[in-house]
């Protein structure tokens, strides 16, 4: 017993002594392998329907990571019991991770640290003034409304044609991975076939929304309903969100013949990190398919379920490069922009640019079959965990769906969490000359 308590002791001092951001990676890591294992099993597919490890790891890491692409129909494929894992690792990989990690290092180390209090904080884009209990009331309270509700509305759709408790599954089913962002469906055909009923298209539309906020929106409203006086980052996301809603569905409407004003609206929200469709992808006329891999590359908002490079990096991108064409320093709601956040814009959407140039050459080189607009799409839909494709995921190869796992899994955790991970700190800072560079 002893020997036991001492292993589990030091178990928790080698993950004391982790960075905040690879302890993150490692979470992500543990619960992904975990689902795997538990989708691999006999009971998790339909009678006569066997998954493959390398499929299993792929919807893992797809479910963990809240992407929605996977090589199998999942309704095809998956039993009951596989489904709800599923939806457990879309609950996990969306809001739950970091709050799982605080129970698993409490119960091997008996009580919360500093780092891993800022690893939860850092985690859903909260900063050091946030109260930790306040922060988790504040994720599993607005999930569980969410979710609930979203669940209530499409309870009455789904009735028609299903008995009460199969209507009640699909519903929660449903709920859950548009308000994760993650857009797996079990319908086959995501939401074509109910692209002409508002109650679905909207309820998921808009459970895809508010998700797609951000916990720490929820958490500033909250807080400021009597003195009405919101943050700049919080009055920067829901301006950027209903700029980016509103032009694409206008631009949709325009670029895609006899499309509905309800489908164009839901293209323009799907496309920021949820993975359903209404409409088939791989019909968009070429327009439209740049319109959809530019939303998919500028994603959600930090500290949501969401993924992409965030909105308000592409909001501190253009309102800086604009200032700096007026010769202005860069100002929003009566605030200057820090450079600091300025820097990490632009070094972000530099990375996840390079980052994807580098994994669409490898799966080019690995599928040359495939043509190259279809592969740029999947590789940005999986880095930015959107979840939509063109059709060639279940066309894929062994060594094209493990390019694709780490583009998910990157995407999720974050390329500059994953880079700082193991940054080496300096020992001390060192005074160089400057020097001009040409630019232009």
């Amino acid at each position: 017993m002893t020997c036991i308590s001492c292993t589990i002791g030091n178990m928790a001092e080698k993950r004391r002594k982790l960075r905040p951001g690879l302890m993150l990676a490692m979470e992500f890591l543990v619960i992904i392998l975990t689902g795997t294992l538990l989708l691999a099993l006999p009971v998790s597919h339909k009678e006569g329907v066997d998954l493959s490890l390398i499929d299993a790891f792929f919807v893992s890491t797809s479910a963990v990571c809240v992407t929605g692409l996977t090589p199998v129909d999942i309704s095809q494929t998956l039993s009951l019991f596989g489904s709800t894992v599923l939806m457990m690792l879309v609950q996990l990989g969306g809001v739950g991770y970091a709050i799982v990690a605080v129970f698993l290092i409490m119960m091997t180390s008996g009580k919360m640290h500093m780092m891993t209090s800022n690893l939860i904080k850092d985690s859903f884009g909260a900063d050091n003034r946030t109260s930790i209990r306040s922060l988790i009331a504040v994720v599993f309270g607005c999930t569980a409304f969410f979710e609930l509700a979203g669940a209530a509305l499409l309870m009455i759709p789904f009735s028609e044609g299903h008995t009460i408790p199969e209507a009640l599954y699909l519903a929660l089913f449903h709920s859950v991975s548009a308000f994760n962002n993650a857009g797996f469906d079990l319908f086959s055909t995501s939401l074509m076939g109910w692209n002409d009923n508002p109650i679905v298209v909207l309820t998921i539309a808009f459970l895809i929304i508010f998700g797609g906020l951000g916990f720490m929106i929820y958490a500033d409203i909250l807080s400021n309903i009597r003195k009405k006086m919101l943050t700049v980052h919080t009055k920067i996301v829901l301006l950027t969100t209903a700029v980016l809603v509103i032009a694409g569905m206008l631009l949709f409407h325009m670029t895609i013949d006899g499309i509905s004003w309800l489908n164009a609206f839901f293209q323009s929200v799907t496309t920021r990190t949820a993975g359903y469709f209404s409409i088939d992808q791989s019909s968009l006329p070429a327009s439209a398919y740049l319109l959809t891999i530019v939303l998919m590359f500028i994603g959600a908002s930090p500290g949501s379920t969401g993924g992409g490079v965030k909105t308000t990096s592409i909001f501190t991108a253009f309102m800086t490069s604009f200032s700096s064409i007026l010769g202005r320093k860069p100002v929003v709601f009566r605030r200057e922009i820090e450079s600091e956040s300025i820097m990490k814009a632009f070094f972000m959407i530099t990375l996840a640019m390079l980052f994807i140039m580098l994994t669409t050459l490898m799966l080019t080189m690995a599928e040359p079959d495939i043509p190259f607009d279809a592969i740029l799409y999947e590789t940005i839909s999986a880095f930015a965990t959107v979840g939509l494709t063109m059709g060639i995921t279940p066309q894929l190869s062994s060594i094209s769906k493990i390019i694709l796992i780490i583009a998910m899994f990157v995407g999720r955790v974050g390329l500059i969490t994953i880079l700082a991970s193991f940054a080496r700190s300096s020992s001390g800072n060192v005074n160089y000359l400057g020097e001009k560079i040409v630019i232009g």
